[in-house]
């Protein structure tokens, strides 16, 4: 466990070390023959998209106003990094942790390219590859992004949304009339329209050096909340979450959603 606790160390002193997208990775020593040795590369946290629905008039064309921010920070990606540490370590108590740290642009704009799955095989950059084989993978988790529907379920059952979704971010709502019960005093807070921080992700477990596809799961995951929780101005979803919720509901998706995928893929390896 010592050893364990070591690794991640090296590998978060390490992130934002990356000069011009070159890979670095912290490396896990020598492993024995049966150590299975898991690398992790998360591709999600170079920005967030803030999507806000525009009404549809029939089309399937995505009419909703989007904006990204720039993340300098690889706050998002670290939470991912640790997130899959914890699941590999509660599944296979055995292994090793490898974590791939990068700002590269070129692997986050072109990540579905540079990692395309063909005959259930899984092409990747030449660094990439050099730098798992130096450090003795046998298996590779990335994340990535996943694009996909905007959906969002009601209490009621109801699930509704418009346009697509992708990465990391908040999609705004302004259409609904949304009543949020206070978790303190129980009263219901009447708003107009709801915010919700999504995770739409894609995890991939990879044998290395094969490339082999083990196996990939989708995650289309998000959090509501109502306008009303809003102290003032109920009219203007955004508000209804502070800045630390806003970051700490994305955290707690990512920890949330990769916790169970990486469980599910490792036990079908």
């Amino acid at each position: 466990m010592r050893q364990w606790i070591k690794v991640l160390t090296v590998a978060f002193t390490l992130v934002g070390g990356i000069a011009r997208g070159v890979p670095v990775i912290a490396a896990p020593g020598v492993a024995p023959a049966d150590v299975p040795v898991y690398a992790v590369l998360s591709l999600i946290g170079d920005r967030l998209d803030i999507v806000v629905r525009q009404l549809q008039t029939g089309t399937r064309v995505d009419n909703n106003l989007h904006q990204s921010v720039a993340m300098t920070d690889p706050v998002f990606d670290s939470v991912a990094v640790s997130a899959v540490a914890t699941a590999v370590r509660l599944a296979d108590a055995k292994a090793e942790l490898a974590a791939i740290n990068t700002r590269s642009q070129l692997l986050f704009d072109q990540q579905r390219t540079l990692f395309e799955v063909s005959n259930g095989v899984m092409a990747m950059p030449d660094a990439i590859r050099n730098a798992l084989r130096d450090q003795g993978a046998t298996k590779l988790v990335l994340i990535g992004k996943h694009r996909d529907d905007a959906s969002f379920k009601f209490a009621t059952g109801y699930s509704d949304g418009a346009g697509k979704l992708e990465g990391l971010g908040f999609y705004l709502d302004g259409t609904w009339r949304t009543v949020t019960r206070d978790a303190l005093t129980g009263n219901s807070l009447g708003g107009q329209g709801f915010i919700a921080p999504f995770a739409y992700l894609q995890v991939t477990l990879v044998d290395f050096p094969s490339g082999r596809v083990i196996g990939r799961k989708l995650v289309t995951a998000a959090i509501m909340a109502g306008a009303g929780r809003a102290q003032q101005d109920i009219g203007e979803p955004w508000n209804a979450l502070t800045s630390a919720e806003k970051v700490r509901l994305i955290n707690r998706l990512i920890e949330r959603e990769l916790a169970v995928a990486v469980r599910e893929l490792i036990a079908q390896k």
